[in-house]
């Protein structure tokens, strides 16, 4: 099993690099539907707020960093939670479309104009990195908790997601790959 990820030259330079103590937002998912996902986490599965982003080949990992400006081969070490999704990045996840249009449709159409104040107890699902507590007490109260049970059936992320194992063949062909780890290092790819 070799993932890789296109980084920035010189990257390798910082090995081994720590697992992210701090959330990171998304930068190419929305805040509302990254949320959702967190609500969802399954047990035993990866933060995608700490995890590391990898492909299972060159061309993906490319497809995904087009910014970037070198290959490298990644290697998680120590405690490693690995995952892979069908996709090949979260960001064409139907859930990016389909979450923000049912959650707002259950909402109702008057929603979107209502005032600020109005707005206000839903509002901060649309904030980065709730957590799932977070979430989870906003579901709790009205508007939302009337709509909580179509929203929870509603997210699918994690429903094909696959843990797997370092040296593990990969459980889909073309998808992403996220990871938590103790440590990693990044190796460039002649």
């Amino acid at each position: 099993m070799i993932l890789y990820r296109y980084e920035n030259a010189g990257a390798e330079k910082k090995n081994p690099k720590q697992k992210y103590k701090t959330k990171r937002s998304p930068g190419n998912v929305p805040y509302v539907v990254d949320n959702l996902w967190e609500w969802k986490r399954p047990e035993g599965y990866p933060n995608r707020r700490h995890s590391v982003c990898a492909s299972p080949s060159p061309e993906l990992a490319k497809e995904s960093a087009p910014d970037k400006e070198q290959l490298f081969r990644v290697e998680p070490k120590g405690h490693v939670l690995l995952v892979q999704i069908e996709v090949k990045d979260a960001k064409f996840h139907d859930d990016c479309k389909n979450l923000k249009k049912n959650l707002l449709e259950l909402l109702g159409k008057g929603w979107v104009g209502k005032s600020i104040v109005e707005k206000n107890p839903i509002a901060a699902l649309w904030a980065p990195c709730l957590s799932e507590k977070d979430v989870k007490e906003l579901f709790s109260k009205e508007p939302l908790a009337a709509i909580r049970n179509k929203i929870w059936n509603s997210i699918t992320f994690w429903d094909n997601a696959r843990v797997f194992n370092p040296g593990d063949p990969f459980p889909f062909e073309k998808g992403e790959i996220f990871f938590e780890a103790d440590e990693w290092c990044l190796y460039p790819v002649e």
